[in-house]
């Protein structure tokens, strides 16, 4: 690169001096005695700036290297630091998970033992703020319609007890108009409305009050020394008791 900078120097030299006219003053002209060496020490002091500043854009560069290097380093570090806390926050949202499922199963357990109370003889007391297991929403209350088992009266009473509920009695006649439609056709079903203890005064099971609704079988007239009574689309019947039908069960004690 030298010997190159000095053929440089020393073809500008020449130019010059065979560029100049004869007139010109002796004085005035360059005169080389040594081009090589003279034409080199010039070329040398005209690149120094550049070969300065490229000195310095090595130097910046080199330097922002080791800068990218610590923040590449730095970055790794947090993005490690970030995982390891991500694992931390996933763990304890899951204890976090189980511990609520785990409330809301007890929670569900001690509803379930608040609605439902056992007593000695195996029958289900019901506390009306629990939905009983089977029960469906007639129209403001809630009824279990049995559509399998026949049982006699008594059998049917125990068995609405189990479930936590009574026969049921019928409150007024719209509540007998949405059972009606929901039962079957030419099938019977046990209430909880009697009158065993005296002939003609019907009860409720449930209550122990008098039925707020009878709605007789306008084709069979009631019949004295049968106690318990049984409903159908046609409307109320007495039945005798030992009889097994279909029965319906109230979720409440109120009627």
């Amino acid at each position: 690169m030298m010997k190159l900078a000095t053929y440089y120097c020393y073809a500008f030299v020449v130019c010059n001096l065979y560029g100049v006219t004869r007139s010109q003053d002796a004085s005035s002209l360059c005169v080389v005695k040594d081009a090589p060496k003279q034409c080199g020490a010039f070329c040398l002091a005209s690149l120094h700036p550049l070969f300065d500043h490229n000195i310095k854009h090595r130097q910046t560069l080199t330097e922002n290297n080791a800068k990218l290097d610590k923040i590449e380093g730095r970055q790794a570090a947090i993005e490690s630091q970030l995982q390891e806390l991500q694992v931390r926050v996933l763990g304890q949202l899951q204890v976090l998970q189980n511990a609520m499922e785990s409330q809301k199963i007890q929670q569900g357990c001690g509803a379930s033992l608040e609605g439902l109370t056992e007593t000695a003889d195996g029958e289900t007391v019901h506390n009306d703020k629990v939905i009983l297991p089977g029960f469906e929403q007639i129209g403001s209350r809630f009824f279990y319609i049995e559509k399998n088992n026949l049982q006699d009266w008594q059998t049917a009473e125990k068995s609405c007890r189990r479930k936590g509920g009574y026969l049921a009695s019928i409150k007024n006649e719209e509540e007998l108009a949405a059972i009606e439609a929901t039962i079957k056709t030419n099938t019977w079903y046990w209430l909880g409305i009697n009158d065993r203890e005296k002939e003609d005064t019907f009860l409720s099971v449930a209550s122990g009050k008098p039925a707020p609704i009878l709605k007789w079988f306008m084709f069979f007239p009631k019949v004295k020394e049968i106690h318990c009574v049984v409903l159908s689309k046609y409307g109320m019947l007495k039945s005798d008791c030992a009889g097994k039908y279909y029965f319906i069960c109230q979720g409440d004690n109120d009627i």
